[in-house]
């Protein structure tokens, strides 16, 4: 499923130019993207830590999941960006082997909303009849907020969540149509290092685990 929907995404994205008079190139300093694509997130080891009892630790064991945002962009010069990401990414939980957790929770899933800084280096690429495509790379700081998962203890579903600080590196191709239009195809890795997620309802107690992984995407944007 996640494969047929970046597929028909990709090719949206490059019937834009027979959709759109060819109006040129912006050279605007401005721009703006909305993307979607396919999130990878590694099993996270957790520690689970009741408020009455000793702690446990294990896995959760995650699926596969999509994610999808917007940003807002800017040039500094031609071949550097910088640019202001929000990014929410959900992956679902298969299954929990940490004692004291059930250990299938049904409907359960491991879920972010990150909001970085990025800066892009951009690089000369090749040209067609229909567009200019340039390789990036790029590195972002920011916060991955509300990271949250829902289990079940008990037989009863229980949500933990936190924030923490995080950075990401990414890498990837942008065509520019022959008007303001572009598009792209990326990866990138986000790393939130160990989140502290705390109970809701509280005083049941928290959970320490790991946030990190990949991200496919595809994005269609505007240059103003």
């Amino acid at each position: 499923m996640i494969r047929s929907a970046i597929a028909s995404a990709v090719l949206f994205a490059a019937s834009v130019p027979l959709c759109i008079a060819e109006t040129g190139t912006s050279t605007s300093r401005w721009y703006v993207t909305v993307s979607s694509g396919a999130s990878f997130i590694s099993d996270p080891d957790a520690t689970f830590s009741p408020t009455a009892g000793p702690s446990t630790s294990g896995k959760l064991e995650l699926g596969g999941g999509f994610m999808a945002g917007g940003t807002v962009g800017w040039y500094l010069r031609e071949d550097v960006r910088l640019e202001l990401d929000y990014n929410y990414r959900n992956n679902d939980l298969s299954s929990a082997s940490v004692p004291g957790l059930d250990p299938d929770p049904s409907d359960a899933d491991y879920a972010s909303v990150l909001i970085m800084a990025n800066v892009f280096k951009d690089f000369a690429g090749w040209s067609t009849g229909w567009a200019e495509f340039r390789p990036y790379v790029g590195v972002g700081l920011g916060i991955a907020q509300e990271v949250d998962t829902d289990l079940e203890i008990g037989g009863v579903a229980r949500e933990f969540s936190g924030d923490r600080r995080a950075w990401q590196l990414l890498a990837g191709v942008n065509w520019q149509y022959r008007s303001p239009w572009f598009a792209g195809v990326g990866i990138r890795y986000i790393d939130a290092g160990t989140v502290g997620l705390e109970s809701s309802p509280s005083g049941i107690g928290e959970i320490e685990a790991d946030y990190e992984g990949l991200a496919l995407d595809i994005r269609l944007g505007y240059r103003f």
